[in-house]
């Protein structure tokens, strides 16, 4: 059975439970890599490749928000007066005013996070914190400005990547040590059935029991959430983790009823096996040949009496008696 007959059957079919249990630990790996794999792609690529068509990039952003400015060790300068406030942080960038320290540091006691530049210095606040630089203090031959920005969208990218690399990483991480945790819990359950199956098996049921939770959370719960509208399920990790633990449960009595029907059909099995052998008729239930030679089918009196029917027509035919007289 394919990885991706697996991906329908662990879904739809708990029933094809038991046969999970045959596969190598190779695949059973890769089962696992490429399901997260697929909920990468779902919770994370996509909506991000929504984004970019949406809004043509981070490049198209920096370019139609973002207004032409200069910052050097000669001051800031910036075309028009930029804003930006959303209740929990404030930003303000103009060089025409002169922000004093003073009352910047009143006004920030309203917000959490603060950024205030005129011509010849910023305030900051973050982490509870308000600090100032003034750009005299900056190194010589230092400039920042739209352009320069515009230039490193590439290297912008990249670093995106490999922040996207590293993420996925970390996720596939974290999938197997849930599955560790359920599995643990998969013990308690094991006991309650009887299904008498290891700690390894009990995994690889887990892991198979992870697919349709992880696709309805990286469908709904992520790519619809970010691309088309908002959607919330409160307490959704019980739910997540509950529909685990129910496949789990189906494929333990499943495997729990197998175990009985072997047993049975161990006891009946001198009673099944076919009459109907390999070379014609094998044992019967008692263990014997079904036809064997009769006494009368074979030579006896060749052997007690010393001699045998061909001798006893050859001498007919010469004209002897029973005795051997002519």
């Amino acid at each position: 059975m394919n990885v991706f007959k697996e991906m329908g059957c662990s879904i739809g079919v708990p029933s094809a439970y038991p046969e999970f249990l045959k596969n190598r630990k190779g695949k059973i790996f890769g089962y696992g890599m490429l399901l997260m794999l697929f909920y990468f792609l779902l919770s994370t690529i996509f909506p991000f490749l929504v984004f970019q068509v949406r809004t043509g990039g981070i490049g198209s952003i920096v370019n139609e928000t973002l207004p032409d400015f200069e910052v050097s060790d000669s001051g800031f300068w910036i075309e028009e007066p930029f804003y930006y406030e959303d209740g929990n942080s404030y930003i303000e960038l103009d060089s025409n005013h002169y922000f004093d320290e003073e009352a910047a540091y009143q006004f920030s006691m309203g917000y959490q996070n603060m950024l205030l530049i005129d011509e010849e210095k910023l305030i900051v606040k973050s982490n509870g914190q308000v600090q100032t630089l003034y750009f005299y203090m900056l190194e010589s031959g230092s400039y920042l400005s739209k352009q320069s920005i515009m230039a490193i969208i590439p290297i912008i990218y990249l670093f995106l990547i490999l922040g996207l690399v590293f993420y996925f990483v970390w996720i596939t991480a974290l999938f197997f040590f849930g599955v560790l945790m359920v599995s643990l819990v998969g013990m308690i359950l094991n006991a309650i059935l009887k299904a008498e199956l290891t700690f390894g098996q009990i995994f690889i049921l887990g892991l198979y029991g992870r697919t349709l939770p992880l696709f309805f959370k990286g469908f709904v719960l992520r790519f619809l959430n970010w691309s088309v509208i908002p959607i919330s399920i409160p307490y959704f990790w019980v739910i997540n983790f509950g529909a685990t633990l129910v496949y789990m449960f189906l494929a333990m009595r499943r495997i729990r009823e197998q175990k009985a029907q072997n047993i049975r059909y161990g006891y009946q099995q001198p009673y099944q096996q076919g009459m109907y052998q390999q070379g014609g008729y094998g044992q019967n239930g008692y263990g014997q040949n079904g036809y064997q030679q009769n006494p009368y089918n074979q030579n006896n009196y060749q052997e007690q009496n010393g001699y045998s029917g061909q001798t006893d027509i050859q001498g007919r035919e010469n004209g002897q008696n029973d005795y051997g007289e002519h």
